[in-house]
C-alpha cells in the first residue's frame, strides 16, 4: 500500500524520527558524563562549604540548600539517563526484529553444544568479534565456582568486564553466556535448577551473565508450565551496585535443521 502523493507514511516517519534520536546516543552519553561530573563536584563543594561555614549560619544554610539542590539534580539526571537508555534499547530491539531472519539454521558441528557455539558466534557480532580476538574465551564442559561448590556447564563464553565492574559493578560489564544440555522434556524444576546454578556462578564470573540456555536435542512438545516459566521468568543477578537481567532460554534443535527458541532473545550476546 502506497501513500498518496505529498503524504508521508506516518509509520515510516515515526521510525525515521526514532532513528535520528537513537543516533544521538553517543552525544547524549557524553553530555550525561560531563553533567554528572559537574554535579558531583558541586555536591562536594557544597558539603565542604557547609562544614567550614558552621560558624556562619547563613552560609551554612545556603550551602545545605545548594547541597540538596545538587542531590536532586543528580537524581533527576540519573532517571533521565535510565529513560534514554531504555529508549535506545527498545529502538535496537525493534530494528533487530525488523531485520532478523525468521528462520535460524543450525550450523554444522559434531555435537549439539558445538553447533550451538557456532550459532552464537554467527548470530551476534559481539560474540563473533570477541571469539576472533580471544578464541580461548569459548570453553566446553566447565565447572564454575559458585559459593563453596562448583556447578557444571556444557558451554561458557565470557568476555571480562572492566576492573571497575569486577570491583563494584560499574563500568563496562562485558558479557557471559552459559549453556547446558537438558532433557528432551524438561520440567519447571529443571529450569529452576539451571537458574539457581547460573545465578550462583554469575557472582564469580568476570563478565555480566546475560544469557542462560537449556539446549534440547529433539523437539518434544514443552509442557505449558515449562513454556510459561521460560517465557515469563527472566531473573536478576546482582554484581556490586549493578543489577542485570538474565534471559533464561530453552533452545531446541529441530529435525529440519532449524532452531526453536523459547523465548526468542534478540540483542543479547
Amino acid at each position: 500500500m502506497r501513500s498518496p502523493a505529498g503524504v508521508e507514511d506516518p509509520i515510516s516517519a515515526t521510525f525515521d524520527l526514532a532513528d535520528q534520536v537513537a543516533e544521538m546516543a553517543p552525544v547524549v552519553r557524553r553530555l550525561y558524563r560531563y553533567t554528572a561530573v559537574i554535579l558531583v563536584a558541586w555536591i562536594a563543594i557544597m558539603a565542604f562549604v557547609a562544614l567550614i561555614g558552621l560558624r556562619d549560619p547563613w552560609l551554612t544554610v545556603l550551602a545545605v540548600l545548594g547541597l540538596i539542590a545538587g542531590l536532586i539534580a543528580l537524581t533527576l539526571l540519573r532517571r533521565t539517563d535510565r529513560f534514554f537508555r531504555g529508549f535506545v534499547r527498545r529502538h535496537r530491539m525493534i530494528h533487530l526484529i525488523r531485520d532478523a531472519d525468521p528462520v535460524s539454521r543450525v550450523p554444522e558441528g559434531r555435537t549439539p553444544i558445538e553447533r550451538l557455539a557456532r550459532y552464537l558466534a554467527q548470530s551476534n557480532e559481539r560474540v563473533e568479534a570477541w571469539l576472533k580476538e580471544s578464541p580461548n574465551a569459548l570453553q566446553y564442559r566447565v565447572a564454575l565456582p559458585a559459593g563453596g561448590r562448583t556447578v557444571p556447564f556444557d558451554l561458557a563464553v565470557v568476555r571480562p568486564g572492566s576492573a571497575l565492574f569486577r570491583a563494584i559493578g560499574r563500568g563496562d560489564p562485558g558479557f557471559a553466556i552459559l549453556a547446558r544440555g537438558g532433557p528432551e522434556a524438561p520440567t519447571v524444576e529443571d529450569l529452576r535448577r539451571l537458574e539457581a546454578d547460573g545465578a550462583a556462578a554469575a557472582a564469580r564470573l568476570p563478565g555480566q551473565l546475560v544469557r542462560l540456555i537449556l539446549l534440547r536435542p529433539r523437539p518434544v512438545p514443552l509442557p505449558e508450565d515449562v513454556y510459561e516459566y521460560a517465557v515469563g521468568h527472566p531473573f536478576e543477578v546482582r554484581r556490586g551496585f549493578a543489577t542485570g537481567r538474565v534471559a533464561l532460554q530453552v533452545i531446541t534443535e529441530n529435525p529440519d535443521g532449524t532452531y526453536e527458541f523459547v523465548p526468542h532473545v534478540l540483542g543479547e550476546p
